[in-house]
């Protein structure tokens, strides 16, 4: 937003030096005519745009928190798998601290509908959705998570959120670290396999989703690490201002 209106800002101190040196410079002519309806179009434009995004920023302001949006991490494509691949997924509402798993079912359409480019007809059941890149998980400070009495690593994290089996893959890190039988410590696992992933997924949106902590957020947002949908001005904006000028903002 500083940057839309620093902008609008030289184009008017332009705007005057020119008025002022008119008849030196482009004796009334044709060319003067133009660069001045074209300076008023900036003008205009970046007012209007400039609305645009506090307009939007205010709606997010007031209906992110107690609205339901949904969360998934995404596989990218690699040399050994061509296409996307979604691995966990959570819905969850600030508010109402409601915090609810997707099912391997409800990934897989989510998935059909991104691959055919149509991810935003969500929007009508979301306020928002949101796709996050798994390397994202190796870019933010993410401190180790402490369960069953051992640590778990980023690199764990991801070996988990990459498992088709997340429960037995949990299992078998949390047996070799505290010298158990896996099947011992299964038992006492009662969360399913996308139970499990959304649990370590808790821990990423409890650090770049919280609003103490929006330099994080805007950084991974600006790597294309989170994706959002519907993309509206907001999130727009905020790529194309610099990262040192989000760090003075937020003191970061």
């Amino acid at each position: 937003m500083i940057e839309l209106i620093s902008m609008f800002v030289l184009i008017v101190i332009i705007f005057l030096i020119l008025f002022l040196l008119r008849k030196t410079i482009f004796l009334f002519g044709l060319f003067f005519k133009i660069f001045i309806l074209f300076l008023l179009v900036c003008v205009v434009g970046s007012i209007i745009y400039g609305y645009v995004v506090v307009k939007d920023a205010n709606d997010f302001k007031n209906h992110f928190g107690n609205s339901t949006s949904m969360v998934i991490v995404e596989q990218a494509a690699n040399d050994t798998n061509n296409t996307e691949t979604f691995l966990a997924g959570v819905m969850f509402n600030p508010e109402r601290k409601t915090f609810n798993s997707m099912s391997k079912e409800n990934l897989t359409d989510a998935e059909a509908l991104y691959r055919a480019g149509k991810i935003s007809m969500l929007g009508a059941d979301y306020y928002k959705v949101f796709i996050i890149e798994l390397k994202s998980f190796d870019e933010v400070k993410l401190y180790n998570i402490s369960d069953q009495n051992v640590e778990l690593s980023k690199e764990e994290i991801k070996t988990i959120m990459l498992s088709d089996n997340a429960r037995e893959t949990l299992a078998e890190i949390i047996a070799k670290k505290n010298g158990r039988d896996k099947n011992d410590v299964l038992k006492e696992l009662s969360a399913t396999n996308e139970g499990v992933k959304s649990y370590l997924l808790s821990y990423y949106l409890s650090t770049v989703f919280n609003p103490s902590n929006i330099a994080e957020f805007i950084s991974q947002l600006k790597n294309n690490n989170i994706q959002v949908y519907n993309n509206t001005a907001l999130f727009k904006a905020i790529k194309l201002v610099p990262q040192s000028l989000i760090n003075i903002i937020v003191k970061k």
